[in-house]
């Protein structure tokens, strides 16, 4: 048996409170507000939402001429709300077998802390095939996605309070993108002049130790210290052969041909490169915005493991991009 949303839930799990909370901001939204809830809606899935009444007057009906028409369109909006980007087909083809065909609009939303841009690209097969055999718009979004557009529509002072809590409930359980805080140190013992002199950080694309989290801060390690921080522009990989690539991720809005242009510039660079290329796909992290920290380890021994992530370190520091984090971290130590 469902339960209400409610201000006052009982549940236990972090999942069933994540969703009774994204419910009720959406339910709050539409009580003070239903056109700024079809607005909502309208963005988040690209199509027109309309719900509100229609008043209208002599509208020619199949039998007859009412004089007043005030008709309602019908629609269904189930959200599947996960932690984690951990979405499993069979699920979501039972909740797209579960709606009303006779419906207006049938929205199936899948709401997670993704860490990809391309969240179409991602889903592309389950999206298709929700339209094709369902008619049934699938739409898979990040809980940043949600809460940037509420903050975008009309609505109350006091609603815009149940936002900025609902803000800080996201970030305190780390359900908004921690890339965008986050310091990837990386041992670069053996090509740390093309990290300082080039911008640039390759290495294989083999997963395990070189399997990188997504981050917008990057800090080529050697000695015991970081000396620059770069932002990362983004991931490319490029593929054995050298003539191919493709985007991992990418945090700067600039087009991928341009992108991928440029990381296979970085390849050419260094000749060893070009042999390796050869045999292997190579992981091309491109840097820019390089800024002198020396931000140096001082426990005993060598980095553990090939790198070190600061998760939150940005966050941390109330720093907003890699002049400010610098600036905080300059000739700072760690442990």
């Amino acid at each position: 048996m469902g339960k209400k949303l409610s201000l006052f839930n009982d549940y236990h799990t972090k999942e069933n409170i994540l969703s009774n909370h994204c419910g009720l901001i959406l339910k709050l939204l539409y009580e003070e507000n239903p056109k700024s809830f079809e607005e909502v809606i309208a963005i988040l899935t690209g199509k027109d939402f309309v719900i509100n009444p229609s008043f209208e007057q002599q509208v020619r009906k199949t039998t007859s001429v009412p004089d007043i028409v005030i008709e309602q369109k019908s629609f269904s909006i189930y959200f599947e709300t996960k932690q984690f980007d951990w979405f499993y087909d069979d699920q979501i083809d039972r909740h797209l077998a579960g709606f009303k065909r006779e419906n207006d609009y049938n929205i199936l939303f899948l709401i997670a802390n993704f860490q990809i841009d391309d969240l179409e690209e991602k889903f592309k097969i389950q999206i298709e095939k929700a339209r094709r055999d369902f008619n049934i718009t699938l739409c898979p979004i990040s809980f940043e996605q949600l809460i940037g557009i509420l903050e975008t529509v009309e609505s109350t002072r006091d609603y815009k309070t149940f936002l900025i809590e609902f803000r800080d409930f996201l970030e305190q359980n780390n359900y908004l993108p921690t890339w965008k805080h986050m310091l990837d140190v990386v041992n670069c013992s053996g090509t740390i002049k093309e990290v300082h002199e080039h911008d640039v950080y390759m290495c294989p694309d083999t997963g395990g130790m070189y399997n990188h989290q997504r981050a917008l801060y990057f800090g080529g390690y050697k000695n015991k210290n970081v000396k620059y921080l770069h932002e990362i522009k983004a991931l490319v990989v490029v593929e054995r052969g050298g003539s191919k690539a493709y985007i991992k991720w990418k945090n700067v809005d600039i087009e991928d041909k341009t992108i991928i242009n440029e990381a296979l510039q970085k390849v050419r660079l260094f000749e060893y490169r070009i042999n390796e290329i050869q045999d292997r796909n190579l992981q091309v992290f491109i840097l820019h915005n390089r800024q002198e920290v020396n931000f140096r380890k001082v426990s005993d021994g060598g980095l553990y493991g090939s790198k070190k992530y600061f998760k939150n370190i940005a966050k941390k520091y109330n720093a907003n991009n890699v002049n400010e984090l610098a600036e905080k971290l300059r000739n700072e130590t760690w442990e």
